[in-house]
């Protein structure tokens, strides 16, 4: 329990600490409510539903990284960091969905075409080329 409540503390103070910079939040629920859906129709134990989130949640921060001034990506750290020109609330929106995307297709396969796709195309994104 105390490695959860740590988890949850550096969640926040994330959270605190990014919400002049970040894009609009309910971006964020409405990909973690993709993957939820996900995860629901896989029907997957508990370790592999803890992973799926994991890798979801990492891709969207390591995208959203780039696009910062401070914030350091989870692999690559500063690597991908764009330019002070393209660092724009549409363009950390849209690496947002692009990396929810691809991870999502990638570990819950299930709703690609369900959710995921209809997702990306209202926000504008969808290309059958990827």
């Amino acid at each position: 329990m105390k490695s959860f409540s740590a988890i949850f503390a550096a969640l926040l103070f994330f959270r605190c600490a990014c919400v002049a910079s970040a894009p609009p939040a309910d971006l964020s629920v409405q990909w973690n409510t993709a993957t939820l859906q996900g995860i629901r129709d896989a029907k997957l134990g508990a370790p592999v539903v803890a992973r799926a989130l994991a890798i979801v949640h990492t891709c969207m921060y390591d995208a959203w990284a780039a696009y910062d001034e401070r914030a350091v990506g989870t692999q690559l750290r500063d690597a991908l960091r764009r330019p002070d020109s393209e660092r724009t609330l549409a363009n950390k929106a849209q690496a947002i969905s692009y990396a929810a995307y691809r991870a999502l297709a990638d570990v819950l396969p299930v709703d690609t075409n369900s959710v995921y796709i209809p997702l990306m195309t209202s926000q504008g994104g969808y290309s059958a080329a990827w």
